[in-house]
């Protein structure tokens, strides 16, 4: 499953980069990468559905939206791998 990374720009007009879980979990053991942000245009399933395959490889995690507006749509999901 491939997910899209949040922007670090809201001005960014940089084409969409997308992560596989599998390369979520290498950064998590290998460069001790903790907290991953993701765009707010996946889906809301595909989120709980990546939640879901990293507690099934034994860890716990965390899902979260983060707002960084007033606006409902200005918001990025959050998984926290503790």
């Amino acid at each position: 499953m491939e997910l899209k990374v949040a922007k670090t720009d809201l001005q960014s007009k940089k084409n969409e980069v997308k992560i596989s879980l599998d390369e979520v979990l290498r950064q998590y053991k290998e460069e001790n990468r903790h907290v991953f942000y993701f765009d707010g245009q996946n889906a809301h399933k595909d989120m709980q559905k990546a939640q879901n395959t990293i507690q099934k490889a034994g860890y716990r995690v965390q899902l979260n939206e983060v707002r960084y507006g007033l606006d409902e749509n200005n918001y990025i999901y959050e998984i926290h791998i503790i």
